[in-house]
Parts: C-alpha cells; structure tokens; sequence
C-alpha cells in the first residue's frame, strides 16, 4: 500500500510538473516565431550584445534593414569618410540599441546635424533601445527617424529629451 501511494504521488507530481512546463514551453515557441531564435529584432541584438560598450544603428524598424554600424565611440559627421558611420550612413536610421556600460558616459545622444549640433534625442543605458525612430523628435521638435547626423557618449545627466 506504501509503494502504491508513492508511484501515485510521484505520477501526480510529474503529471503537474509536465503542466506547468508545457505553457512555458508554449510562450517559448509563440516569441521564437518561425526563425526558432529567442527574441526578434532590437531585443534581440542588445541581448546579444549588451555590456560590450557599443552604440548600434539600423536602417528598418526594430533593427532591420541595413545595420549601419556599431562603435564604442563618437561620431561628429556621419556623412563624411572617418569614423565608424560613413556617407551613405548619414540620415538613414530609424533603430538605436545602446550596448554600453552602467556608469559614467552610458547614454548616447544622437544629433540631428553633424559636430552635434540642430538638437539631439538619447538612448540611456537602461532604456537599452529605441526600435522605431518613427514617433520621435529631437529637442527642436524636428522628426528624428532618418535624420541623424552624429552621436556622442554623454552622461544621462546631460539629456533633455530622451527617444521612447
């Protein structure tokens, strides 16, 4: 009679450990979609990439399209020859992922007009991205999708407005 009722709690106890895993199991599958990868778009690259000290733009929606570049570093002129952001970079992206680092200069602030200049929107470290440009304006109020010309890394602090 004792080991009856062992197998019995032991078939119950698997029976609700198999429930609660399958709707788990479900989610899982449901934000894989059809690529079976964990995360789509912009959530996706700052996982990837989160703490490696980088700022990322895209050309698409929720990081598709081109990927423009990626640096731990300053652009003044996206629309020049130096730097990470070159030519044809330059008022393209509608994407931003902030990969950087908790502390210090952890925020990026992108510039409508090259040398950071014609009002600016930023990406603080804990907003991690931006993944549609589309809604969004700089402090001028000027659109800011397609539209950016330079990003610097500045303290939070230093941020009037912040894209959402």
């Amino acid at each position: 009679m004792i080991k009856r009722r062992i197998g019995v709690a032991a078939a119950t106890l698997g029976l609700a450990a198999l429930g609660l895993t399958l709707p788990g199991t479900a989610a899982q599958a449901a934000s894989e979609g059809s690529t079976g990868v964990l995360g789509t778009g912009c959530d996706s690259v700052w996982r990837s990439h989160q703490g490696d000290g980088n700022m990322w733009a895209f050309s698409g929606s929720d990081c598709s399209g081109d990927e423009l570049g990626h640096t731990p570093t300053e652009d003044a002129d996206w629309s020049n020859s130096s730097g990470q952001f070159t030519g044809g970079d330059n008022d393209r992206a509608t994407s931003l992922v902030n990969t950087g680092t908790k502390g210090g200069y952890d925020t990026v602030a992108f510039y409508r007009d090259a040398r950071y200049g014609g009002g600016h929107g930023c990406v603080t470290w804990g907003e991690k991205y931006v993944d549609n440009l589309n809604d969004d304006t700089f402090t001028t109020g000027a659109p800011a999708n397609n539209e950016i010309s330079s990003h610097q890394w500045v303290p939070e602090s230093a941020c009037s407005k912040f894209f959402h």
